[in-house]
């Protein structure tokens, strides 16, 4: 088996860790703002698409309401 770590060992071996773990959720966060610019922008070019496809439609009277 493996021997006990000395606790300077042991220390430099957390301050890896803790760096390691900022890193991944500093990753982790920049992908979930990514994901959400990009879900804003494809909804506004889907709702300026729609509403660019939707042409006004002139009312005309009903045939039999005179």
């Amino acid at each position: 088996m493996s021997q006990p770590m000395t606790p300077s060992e042991l220390a430099a071996f957390r301050a890896r860790q803790k760096s390691r773990s900022r890193a991944l959720a500093l990753v982790l966060v920049a992908l979930v703002v990514l994901f959400f610019v990009i879900t804003l922008v494809k909804i506004k070019d889907g709702a300026a698409a729609r509403h660019q496809a939707v042409a006004p439609v002139a009312t005309q009277p009903a045939s039999g309401a005179h």
